[in-house]
């Protein structure tokens, strides 16, 4: 069998045991992209193209490529255009449903517990003010997690895992899931607008689709009935950041940490990382929550192998 052509696009360089098990079925060029005629130029020159956030692969992206796998470490696909891969023939192997495997990836939700602890201690200024060579405590007085509410909007696999953490800081558990868990201790509410009138701190856990996007809005927000701390790591838009601005501005809302923003990686028009500028109750990261060490290694031999077994299956 003659090898392939993987492109690979945003990442330095494979962990070595994924490249090991690549660079048998294909030569491996790690490409520099930039802009979309770039971006189209590589996926006509390669059988596979890998990458993870870097891009958006959209249908006129995609309308002139040769490749055949899109490979993708991750779980939320809402950066690939799904019906374009279809009509082209490009089959994505990526992370999403692997819930067995999943369950030993717990990035993201300790990135979600420090965006809350980060939230609540004023860890933003407080950093700021220290390398600054001042040390005045007493502006930074902060809140305790013990005995608070917290409510998890998505109660699968990362939402249960945020529950157990909270639950082991003696926070009071809610969650709202199309699915009642039967299985949990936890307490179920009937829908989003009745987990947020319940709680201090809400924890976002839901996958980015037509049926969530915007979900958390006016109409929910409008359920607040103390103020309330957001914490989001699921995707920029399953929020409608305009509402969240305006409920902060308000006061309704005490803080938005968040690691995932609306159209990333266009974020230059952005209006929360305008407002977070100037407001010290914001803080916003890079989409960094899956991107540690362990869980990088683990997903790039994992996507590696399951490659592989694909192509194993169909025989190529």
């Amino acid at each position: 069998m003659n090898k392939l052509i993987t492109n690979i696009s945003g990442i330095n360089k494979l962990t070595k045991e994924a490249f090991e098990y690549l660079s048998e079925v294909s030569d491996i060029n790690y490409v520099t992209i930039s802009g979309q005629y770039e971006l189209q130029k590589s996926l006509s020159e390669c059988d596979v193209f890998w990458f993870r956030l870097n891009h958006k692969l959209t249908d006129e992206v995609l309308k002139t490529a040769k490749c055949k796998f899109i490979l993708c470490a991750v779980t939320g696909l809402d950066h690939i255009d799904l019906e374009a891969c279809k009509k082209n023939n490009i089959t994505i192997v990526s992370l999403k449903n692997e819930q067995e495997f999943l369950k030993e990836v717990r990035a993201t939700v300790e990135h979600s517990f420090g965006l809350m602890l980060s939230l609540i201690r004023q860890n933003k200024v407080a950093f700021k003010h220290s390398e600054e060579y001042k040390w005045n405590r007493n502006l930074f007085q902060g809140e305790e997690l013990y005995r608070k509410n917290i409510g998890i909007l998505g109660f699968g696999r990362l939402g249960k895992i945020m529950a157990d953490y909270a639950a082991a800081f003696g926070m009071k558990v809610f969650y709202f899931d199309k699915i009642e868990d039967r299985n949990t201790s936890f307490t179920r509410c009937n829908s989003i607008n009745e987990l947020i009138s319940k709680v201090d701190f809400l924890s976002i856990h839901i996958t980015f689709d037509s049926s969530t996007q915007f979900i958390v809005n006016e109409n929910v927000l409008k359920s607040i009935q103390q103020k309330l701390y957001i914490i989001n790591t699921s995707r920029g838009g399953v929020v409608n950041e305009d509402d969240i601005i305006k409920y902060l501005k308000l006061g309704k809302i005490k803080g938005y940490a968040t690691d995932v923003l609306y159209k990333e990686p266009d974020i230059q028009e952005n209006k929360l990382i305008a407002y977070a500028k100037e407001h010290t109750n914001v803080i916003i990261t890079p989409h960094i929550g899956g991107f540690t060490k362990e869980s990088i290694a683990k997903t790039e031999i994992f996507i590696a192998r399951k490659f592989i077994q694909i192509l194993k299956k169909n025989k190529f």
